[in-house]
């Protein structure tokens, strides 16, 4: 399932991928990808492992991990659910008002 949102203030956007468990009670896997209005990468936000095979340099940050501009991989210890990644956009936007 694909959303896109127009959520802020700068016409940013947040496209989230999800995938649900079997009975569609929750969220098993996530990719919500953080474009500016020119359609380009801010950030991405991730919660799946990436497959058998894959380097131990991709696989080390797994399951939740962030991608930033310059496509480095990131542990993500700390932005796990959409509301906290909204939140954090939110501040982020904040504070490069200043």
């Amino acid at each position: 399932m694909q959303m896109e949102f127009e959520v802020f203030h700068d016409f940013s956007k947040l496209i989230c991928i999800e995938e649900l468990d079997m009975d569609r009670c929750f969220i098993e896997l996530y990719w919500y990808d953080w474009y500016d209005s020119n359609k380009q990468l801010i950030m991405k936000f991730h919660a799946h492992k990436h497959p058998e095979g894959t380097p131990s340099s991709v696989t080390k940050y797994d399951p939740f991990h962030i991608h930033s501009a310059d496509d480095e991989r990131h542990h993500n210890e700390k932005f796990h659910e959409l509301n906290d990644i909204l939140e954090f956009i939110r501040l982020r936007q904040l504070s490069l008002k200043r």
